[in-house]
């Protein structure tokens, strides 16, 4: 209670107030049945022109005849909040309960009041007759004809979550499902209103915003949209305030580094504004959402967040990760330009930050600690080395990784696959028939010669079910040992239609929208990767195509993409020690080849190389 000496005068007529009655609400009656013009004529000394709910509250409470003392409990909370949670004078009302008694209830008063909790309606600001505000101070000739209006305006149902919000408003009550309601510790009501007021800002951040500005609360219609959303997060369901965290983080973002931002302002200033244990249900979501979507690493100098949030971070700096891991940088970037593993850069010119999803590493982790050369692999599947170049690139292996300098200089492949492609193919296997030749039989005797890749075309059609592998014995043999029936193996081969899916160094050049000799040169250098088919002719797969793209860019399509000139591109990229690939070879290819991998380190063509794989 403040020092202000402030006395209520005992005029003729007195009446008691009602157990919810806003203190005005009770001066202005009391001044209406004595005919006194204003309610100030029942108030005498300091403080006695202005607005102070608590003060007066305590005024009233201290006049006995009032009936101040048996009012509620959560009338004196309410009264006691700052005047930056309440309504000094304009009035907010629910017209039910003005036709039932017709004083003001001071939960009205709050800021953030929208509904009536008695009779679950949203409340009006604005009188249906003149469509006005309504005032204590500030009277007009019409307004006894206007409060006569209150009570008819119409009466709109609220949604249950923000009727719960209400109720929590006022009295700090909440259902039993939600996230606050298990602690033993009760919000006051300054805290109850601090939370509500933080949610309902955030919704109002701008697309090209980190932080939302400071925000008014005038009338319900103004932020009914936003009162609903805040409702929504907190009183809806357990999953509410997760969804409104992406709501906030990803909304109306113009790019992800204002995500990012976003992110970090609100986890920061949450933490601060509510470190009671109270919250600590809200601040683990938080805490959780942020562990998943930051694009950074949570250290030790984070102190907001707990040990736990630091093991559980899905994104990772990309040396933490080759150090967490024990994995080669080498191999994590090839893992990255394959599209293995999902990665985001930041940064300028000058400095490029890599982060890692750990959730795609981790996910291949085993396939690049199993990587092994094409000898190990053939030998697995049970098929000669011959063979098993029939299947290379052939979109058997998920897990193919070509040669390349300071990575590996022979072919690689996992391991892992391989030994679970066997397991799958002896599990779909049926039992043998008294027409069976094995693998190897039917691969000598009847398929030399009838078509092109004969192993590639077979094991297709056995991964496809067009052959059913057949055997006796319940353990897993490798191909060669799988037993086929003759007279379904040759209905098979009668129907197989040739449809080569290689071409040659002249197709592949018009693919990729280059000229011939260009082509030749990249496949004679080793850029464009090739298999030789059964004539010795140099073939080009898809995938050799794919793959040229994922490690590659050429600077003539470069500059289309980017609708710059191939000279200003060049100048860009040596002001980054960024140079052709045959940059220190005697012989030049006849157009600029650029590695992708530096081309992603320059912020400024990121937006540009990031696409071009996927063209066509």
């Amino acid at each position: 209670m403040r020092s202000e000496a402030l006395s209520l005068i005992c005029p003729p007529v007195r009446t008691n107030c009602y157990p919810d009655e806003n203190p005005i609400s009770y001066l202005v009656r009391l001044a209406n049945l004595n005919k006194y013009p204003s309610y100030r004529w029942l108030l005498s000394g300091k403080g006695a022109t202005t607005i102070d709910y608590e003060l007066l509250y305590h005024t009233l409470w201290a006049t006995e005849w009032t009936g101040y003392q048996q009012t509620l409990p959560e009338l004196q909370e309410i009264s006691s909040l700052p005047n930056i949670h309440l309504n000094a004078s304009r009035l907010r009302y629910c017209p039910l309960c003005l036709q039932e008694e017709p004083y003001w209830r001071m939960g009205w008063q709050f800021k953030l009041a929208v509904a009536c909790t008695r009779h679950q309606v949203w409340l009006h600001d604005l009188c249906p007759h003149c469509h006005g505000e309504q005032s204590f101070l500030k009277a007009r000739e019409n307004q006894s004809e206007c409060f006569a209006h209150l009570g008819k305006a119409e009466a709109l149902p609220a949604p249950p979550a923000i009727i719960h919000m209400q109720q929590f408003l006022e009295k700090g009550l909440l259902d039993q499902e939600n996230q606050l309601s298990g602690t033993n510790h009760k919000l006051t009501i300054l805290k109850r209103c601090e939370l509500i007021v933080f949610v309902m800002k955030w919704l109002e951040v701008g697309e090209d915003s980190a932080r939302p500005t400071r925000q008014k609360l005038q009338s319900v219609r103004d932020f009914q949209e936003q009162a609903i959303h805040c409702a929504d997060a907190l009183f809806s369901d357990p999953s509410g305030f997760w969804r409104y965290l992406q709501a906030i983080h990803l909304s109306r973002a113009n790019n992800i580094g204002i995500q990012q931002t976003r992110l970090i302002y609100f986890y920061r200033q949450f933490f601060k504004e509510f470190s009671e244990p109270s919250f600590q249900p809200l601040r683990d979501i938080v805490e959780s959402y942020a562990a998943m979507n930051l694009i950074r690493d949570i250290t030790e100098k984070h102190t907001l967040f707990s040990p736990n949030a630091k093991k559980v971070q899905v994104w990772c700096s990309f040396q933490k990760a080759c150090k967490t891991y024990d994995i080669a940088s080498s191999m994590l970037s090839r893992a990255i330009i394959d599209k293995q593993v999902n990665a985001h850069y930041q940064g300028d010119k000058s400095y490029t930050k890599c982060s890692v999803y750990r959730p795609d590493l981790e996910r291949i982790l085993p396939h690049l600690r199993g990587l092994i050369p094409a000898s190990d692999a053939a030998q697995i599947l049970g098929v000669t080395k011959a063979q098993f170049y029939q299947l290379q690139n052939s979109g058997c292996f998920k897990f193919e990784v070509p040669p390349r300098k300071d990575y590996c200089s022979t072919w690689q492949y996992s391991k892992q696959e391989l030994e679970n492609l066997i397991e799958n193919i002896n599990r779909g296997s049926a039992p043998i028939t008294s027409d069976c030749l094995t693998v190897s039989q039917i691969m000598q005797f009847h398929m030399r010669g009838a078509i092109e890749m004969p192993v590639l075309q077979l094991t297709k059609a056995i991964l496809s079910g067009e052959v059913i592998v057949r055997k006796s014995v319940p353990d897993a043999l490798k191909l060669r040992d799988l037993s086929i029936d003759l007279g379904e193996f040759k209905h098979w081969l009668n129907n197989l239609q040739p449809a080569p899916e290689y071409m040659s160094v002249t197709e592949a050049a018009t693919v990729l929208e280059i000229n011939e000799e260009f082509a030749y040169q990249l496949v004679n250098r080793g850029y464009l990767h090739h298999k030789m088919d059964s004539r010795e002719a140099k073939v080009i797969f898809p995938d050799h195509i794919r793959q040229f793209r994922l490690e590659y860019v050429i600077l003539s399509k470069l500059a289309e993409k980017s609708a710059m000139s191939s000279a200003s591109i060049v100048e860009r990229l040596e002001a980054n020690e960024i140079f052709p690939v045959d940059h220190n070879d005697d012989g030049k290819l006849r157009q600029k080849l650029y590695t992708r991998a530096d081309i992603l380190k320059t912020s400024f063509f990121y937006i540009y190389v990031q696409y071009l794989p996927e063209q066509s």
